[in-house]
């Protein structure tokens, strides 16, 4: 047995043994890191915060967009939020409020949309979708959503609503299709007085 240690460079053995501990320790590292990262993207997806936010105090329509670039196709959909309140600061509306949403979306990309109230985020409240063209011969997509909220006047009210769009992951195959292509969603808000 001495005589097999014998035969062995120290230098080069403790060399060795020195670099098969630092490769070990960088493929933990690295299996670590990718186990974080994913655990962090799926937190951030949970908790959207608002992009946009309506103050609604008079009889109108509002509206504000958001545009979509850089995204691909994935299994989890991307996820946008946006508030509407009866009141910014200290100024509020002076009478009971009722409101309804419309979407209109470009159709450049196939996307599929959903819209959710508050932190519920299993019931679609969207509940029809139609088609316009422009005198381009641009398609539009307008998507409705079920009946009207109601903000009354004698408390500061906030509504959020978060966003769902899926960018299905069949499309992966055809990434130049879709490079450099923007989606734009226009949000619109109709307020009007309750009676």
């Amino acid at each position: 047995m001495k005589g097999l240690f014998k035969r062995f460079d120290k230098k080069i053995l403790f060399r060795l043994l020195i670099l098969s501990c630092f490769v070990i320790v960088t493929m933990l590292s690295i299996r670590n890191f990718k186990f974080t990262e994913s655990k962090y993207e799926t937190l951030t997806d949970v908790e959207v915060k608002p992009t946009i936010a309506f103050f609604i105090a008079d009889v109108k329509s509002y509206n504000d967009s958001i545009k979509l670039e850089e995204i691909v196709p994935r299994s989890d959909p991307y996820l946008y939020s946006f508030t509407v309140s009866n009141f910014k600061g200290d100024e509020k509306a002076n009478v009971d409020l009722t409101y309804s949403i419309e979407f209109i979306t470009t159709t450049n990309m196939p996307l599929n949309y959903k819209l959710y109230k508050g932190n519920d985020l299993t019931h679609d409240i969207t509940s029809s979708t139609s088609f316009s063209t422009d005198d381009d011969g641009m398609y539009y997509k307008h998507l409705y959503v079920s009946g009207v909220s109601t903000l009354k006047f004698n408390a500061k009210n906030t509504d959020t609503y978060v966003l769902s769009v899926e960018f299905p992951e069949i499309y992966k195959n055809n990434p130049q299709d879709y490079s450099g292509v923007v989606e734009l969603i226009e949000i619109y808000v109709h307020a009007e007085q309750e009676v």
